[in-house]
Formats: C-alpha cells, structure tokens, sequence
C-alpha cells in the first residue's frame, strides 16, 4: 500500500468483473485518450476489446494484469506478459476485432518474444494521475518478474513522442535499445531494463 498526496492506493491482480476497465486501458494506452475524450470511436474499440479482456488467451487478458486501487475505485492498470507467448496471444485478440480481420497478422513484426517480459500497456485514469500509481504498477511487476522469470529481459515500447513515459520507464532503470520499431504501422522505441 502506497500513501502519496494523501491517497492511499492498492496494487493487486485484476479480475475478470474487470475487463471493461482494462479494455479502456488498452484505449488510452494506444493513443485513444479514451479517459479524456470519449467518442462513439472509442468507445466502439473499447467495447470490442471488453470481451476479450474478460478471455484468459489474449493479449490483454485480465490475467495479465495488475491494478491500481484507490478508495475502492480502479483507477490505473498495467498488462504484461511473457515475450514468447506474443504472437499466440496477438493472433487470438486481433482475429476477433472487425478492424483487424483484414490484416495479415502473421507478415506484422512481433511487439516482444522468446526471452522478454514484456510491459504492454500501462495506464491510469487522469484524477488519479501524479500520485505514483503508475510508477508503482511498474515497480510492482518488474520486481514479479525479475522474481518469476530472472531468465527474461523485461522490456517495453514506448512512443517517441511520450516524454513523460520516458522519463518514467528512465527512472525505473530502462534504456532505449532500439529507436526504430515498427508494431501496427506505428513507430516506437525499445526500452529495456538495465
């Protein structure tokens, strides 16, 4: 438990009643601002991406996931995984989405792979932000897996245009390891835990 500007928050595993809170995490974490701004858009991605949060076989599985609590309100979320189960898991979330069914998933670079943990999306709603939570999610499960996987390199993407997630995942010991990767037509830059 984390006291931070008189907040008080929990870090625990997220549970499947869950799903349509996650499912606007991965929103806000791909560009969406779905806190911010909701539109029909949104909220469409948002409601196709519930059901499979609630699955245990995608990408962005309840069972990935960590969240934050504050005052019994889920206000932040972290998804991660094991690198190798990537293209499994990405292949059972985007053959269900309508958007992606054209797309020819097996000729898209992988996000992550054999020998990577990989921190997926990381997200916290914005009255809850500036208190650590989102710092604390990521100290949370990097110390997870550094405990549960020492034989995997924990990594991440992140925008070249999110400084403050930059900053953050600096902090936290990452470096970038590669400034061109490619995931869904989209640029971003590899970090890796030091």
């Amino acid at each position: 438990m984390e006291n931070h500007s008189q907040k008080t928050f929990t870090i625990r595993p997220a549970c499947e009643k869950e799903a349509a809170f996650l499912a606007r995490c991965v929103c806000e974490g791909i560009g969406f601002e779905i806190f911010e701004q909701e539109t029909d858009l949104n909220t469409q991605i948002a409601n196709g991406l519930t059901p499979l949060a609630a699955r245990e076989d995608t990408l962005y599985s309840y069972r990935h996931a960590l969240v934050a609590e504050v005052d019994g309100v889920v206000a932040g979320a972290l998804i991660s995984y094991p690198g190798e189960q990537y293209h499994q898991l990405r292949n059972n979330t985007f053959c269900e989405l309508p958007a992606f069914r054209e797309l020819d998933l097996d000729a898209m670079p992988d996000e992550a792979g054999a020998g990577e943990f990989y921190l997926d999306t990381l997200a916290v709603l914005p009255q809850y932000r500036r208190l650590g939570i989102g710092r604390e999610l990521m100290r949370t499960r990097i110390a997870w897996a550094e405990q549960n996987h020492p034989e995997l390199r924990i990594t991440l993407l992140v925008d070249p245009e999110n400084f403050k997630g930059q900053r953050l995942y600096s902090s936290l010991g990452f470096v970038v390891t590669d400034r061109n990767v490619v995931a869904f037509n989209h640029h971003y830059w590899k970090m890796v835990k030091k």
